[in-house]
């Protein structure tokens, strides 16, 4: 499975945080919100149940391994990442997680849970089949797969998508394409829906979200997937 080149990751792995703020507009930056949202949605689908062992596929310097951490506490994690500086920057502040740029040093069948958010838009089209594949063999019997994506329908998540520097080259994911993929590879989509529909400044209405994930106007979707019996 080829994603893109770990240099080009390497170069942006210690500018990751500056990158992604400069890439959002003012009036929409937030970032920590957008971080946390995942975590939460995850939770929620999972009914707040712990996995054993949670995979975050495409960790970059581990963001998300931490707050997986205080969501799932008892939780053992790993993070895998194709940039080994990325991976080097993680430990240095991740300690709390197996990590590893090798995808041969990931146990096979061994993960309840794996986390992929904003990953698969850097893996080419060609190889993005490859790449959902080795995700559901590395998952338990009973596990999900949680795939976030932006929405390339959004007209704001494409503006910011297109001049996110670590995006250079990237190509959007439809939700629609997931769910070919899944199917492909042997996977069953138990749920998949549009989310973060507002703004900071119409925060209140947040809580209407989950009516709406089936309007494709949200600035991402999440797909979840298990192994077919």
């Amino acid at each position: 499975m080829n994603e893109s080149s770990p240099h080009e990751f390497d170069r942006h792995a210690d500018r990751y945080e500056a990158d992604m703020q400069q890439s959002i507009p003012a009036a929409l930056a937030e970032n920590q919100y957008f971080a946390e949202y995942k975590i939460r949605y995850v939770a929620r689908r999972m009914q707040n149940n712990a996995p054993s062992r949670l995979l975050d596929f495409g960790c970059g310097i581990g963001r998300s391994l931490s707050l997986f951490n205080l969501q799932f506490p008892g939780t053992e994690l790993w993070g895998y990442d194709v940039s080994p500086k990325s991976i080097e920057l993680a430990r240095q502040h991740r300690a709390i997680a197996n990590l590893t740029s090798n995808l041969a040093d990931l146990p096979l069948a061994e993960f309840d849970v794996i986390f992929a958010a904003n990953v698969f838009h850097h893996i080419s089209s060609s190889e993005r089949k490859d790449a959902l594949a080795r995700c559901r063999d590395l998952l338990r019997g009973g596990g999900r797969i949680y795939l976030f994506e932006h929405n390339p329908f959004n007209p704001i998540t494409r503006f910011i998508f297109e001049r996110c520097p670590f995006d250079k080259g990237a190509s959007m994911l439809e939700r629609r394409k997931v769910l070919l993929l899944a199917k492909e590879v042997g996977l069953n989509v138990l749920h998949s829906g549009y989310t973060l529909f507002f703004p900071r400044q119409v925060a209140v209405l947040r809580p209407l979200e989950r009516m709406l994930e089936w309007l494709p106007l949200g600035a991402q979707y999440c797909v979840e997937m298990a192994k077919r019996d």
